[in-house]
């Protein structure tokens, strides 16, 4: 795809969209193709608050009653839209990223679980004092976002939760039959554990460190395993219920490493992936950091560190709006020749290139204009 066919398909389907489900009815301007466009053009441009944004629209557009006031922006976010029209179009460019040939990276030994991995985690989002629904402590309020990822670090299905939610009680949503799913000790419960395992699901996690069990036998560790770190291997055996007396087999892999620091660290990770190497349990775990990449760029990247509206409906769609950004640039960067090792070098490449395609077309280019095409 080149950057016009990336910035004109989510924009496209939600025009489509409106019009099929009447969505735009009661919009006289303000429609939702438009407004994709003003958000992306705040996502892409960087401007934090709503009236930065709206000055940068007005530059834009010059002088129109198409252009928005921040109180407008603000309204139309609350109750005017519907969330779920960008939670479909995101959908929609999810299935698209499905039809192209993405590098996941994997390493060959993961090579067999390439088309099976969700990697699940949750991450802190602030609130103001004024979003009652996000409540997290008595004096603070704040969101959890609820992510799962592919081998590919593209989001799947999210879920917004207030600042108090449970991890443990977060993680039925992301499972799905067949999948290998990858997350850290928060999510440690056994019964979960086997709840996923009746499911036809595989899961692979760190043990607290204060894990007690009953060894049911040792695994050998063979010696190329040694050499990749690996301690020991074995079967074991954790209660589920005290009072039902319930237990749950699963199997313990430990592993010592040298981290960034020089230090030693030994972990120990837990999974019903009972015939897989001991090595290749390690390294699927490795993979688990990459949701902490995805969070980095969408916060640091992208703008959902300021709310430009006060509701959740605003919120989910602020949220949904950044991911579609977000794969609007791993598009451009998978369609580009040159591979960039840092990501923060591919987004500072292709968001400036995407703001200009969405920004020549408030000044009136057509599709049909010379086309903005990758590097050769």
């Amino acid at each position: 795809m080149n950057i016009q066919e990336i910035v004109h398909h989510p924009v496209e389907y939600v025009n489509t969209l409106s019009i099929e489900k009447n969505y735009d009815k009661y919009s006289k301007k303000y429609k939702y193709k438009d407004m994709l466009m003003y958000l992306l053009t705040q996502q892409f441009s960087g401007d934090k608050y709503g009236r930065g944004f709206t000055i940068h629209l007005k530059t834009l557009l010059g002088e129109t009653t198409e252009t928005l006031s921040q109180s407008e922006l603000s309204k139309k976010m609350s109750y005017k839209l519907d969330y779920k029209v960008f939670r479909e179009t995101y959908k929609n460019l999810l299935k698209k990223t499905k039809t192209m040939n993405l590098n996941s990276g994997l390493k060959k030994e993961l090579k067999e679980f390439e088309e099976n991995i969700r990697i699940i985690d949750s991450s802190a989002l602030s609130a103001t004092s004024s979003m009652g629904f996000a409540k997290h402590r008595q004096n603070k309020n704040g969101f959890k976002l609820h992510v799962a990822i592919d081998n590919n670090n593209i989001p799947q299905p999210i879920v917004l939760k207030n600042g108090k939610s449970s991890d443990k009680k977060s993680l039925k949503w992301a499972i799905k039959e067949g999948f290998v799913h990858i997350f850290d000790r928060g999510y440690n419960d056994y019964s979960q554990f086997e709840w996923i395992q009746n499911k036809n699901g595989y899961f692979v996690t760190r043990a607290l460190q204060n894990i007690r069990y009953t060894k049911i036998r040792q695994k050998k560790v063979g010696r190329k395993q040694k050499e990749k770190g690996i301690i020991s291997d074995k079967i074991i055996e954790v209660i589920t219920d005290k009072k039902l007396k319930t237990t749950f087999i699963m199997r313990m892999v430990t592993f010592k490493f040298i981290d960034s620091r020089g230090t030693e660290q030994i972990f120990s990770f837990l999974t019903n992936l009972i015939d897989v190497r001991s090595d290749v349990i390690s390294e699927l775990y490795k993979e688990r950091w990459n949701i902490e990449v995805v969070f980095y760029w969408i916060k640091t990247y992208l703008e959902i560190s300021h709310w430009l509206s006060r509701s959740k409906n605003g919120v989910l769609i602020q949220i949904y709006v950044s991911l579609i950004a977000y794969l609007m640039v791993k598009l451009a960067q998978e369609g580009d020749p040159i591979k960039f090792k840092i990501m923060r070098d591919a987004v500072y490449e292709f968001t400036k290139i995407i703001l200009i395609s969405i920004e020549n077309d408030f000044c009136g280019n057509s599709v049909s204009k010379p086309e903005i095409r990758l590097r050769n």
